[in-house]
């Protein structure tokens, strides 16, 4: 059997107007990923990332170590079906419809991207209305980047299923449909799960060519292990 290894981006550029590009704690975060990799013996066969600038960011940031060490760095290959979803779109197309039917979400519309706490309301209310299918139809569908996430996961298990270390520095949302993948939850679970991923966790999957099974997940312990609270993000 192989392992996988989901690995979220670090923190990225939240409020920012490159929100993509990762924060200096999320290249800490990654760092911190690399030696831990490093100090534990955690050596991988092949690296894919999606091609989203904090996914690339993160994978050159833990592989940086190996590099200053002259230890080889395994292939690295792109695939956009580890990208995330485009929550921008997501929002853009539904907020002003969520307004629409309830006028209350105005103070934390209004407050968007100038409250955490606001953003994380409307995020959450647009996501699962994305993933209801409830929505007008220019919209990408969410089992479609589901289905694409799942397509991604498929091509490694054929080309790398047995006897290997594949990392896959992706984001939440990928992730999450991994998961579901893995133990067959809901749309609706997959969704709720993809916000609690902490930046630059680690969740563990084995697999031959047809088989997938979940092994640990959202695990930080390289961050835990440093004391220091404020390395432990979400967004």
């Amino acid at each position: 059997m192989s392992t996988l290894y989901f690995i979220r981006h670090g923190q990225a550029s939240f409020g920012k107007e490159n929100y993509d590009r990762l924060s200096e704690r999320g290249i800490m975060q990654a760092s911190l990923l690399g030696r831990h990799f490093m100090l534990t013996g955690v050596t991988f066969d092949v690296i894919y990332t999606g091609t989203l600038e904090r996914q690339i960011g993160t994978a050159n940031e833990i592989l940086r170590l190996s590099g200053e060490k002259g230890l080889n760095a395994p292939r690295m290959y792109l695939n956009d079906a580890f990208n995330e979803y485009d929550s921008r779109a997501v929002l853009t197309t539904l907020v002003p419809l969520l307004l629409t039917e309830d006028p209350s979400l105005k103070y934390d519309v209004d407050r968007l991207f100038s409250s955490r706490t606001s953003f994380q309301k409307i995020f959450e209310l647009s996501m699962l209305r994305w993933i209801s299918g409830n929505h007008p139809g220019e919209l990408l569908p969410y089992r479609s980047f589901r289905d694409a996430v799942h397509g991604g996961i498929n091509e490694i298990m054929k080309r790398f299923g047995r006897g290997k270390n594949v990392a896959i520095v992706t984001s939440g949302g990928p992730i999450a449909a991994a998961v579901m993948m893995a133990l067959h939850i809901s749309d609706d679970d997959s969704m709720r799960l993809t916000w609690q991923i902490i930046n630059t966790s680690v969740s563990r999957f084995k697999c031959t060519e047809d088989r997938f099974s979940l092994m640990s997940f959202n695990d930080v312990c390289h961050l835990e292990l440093t004391g220091d609270r404020g390395l432990i993000t979400y967004r």
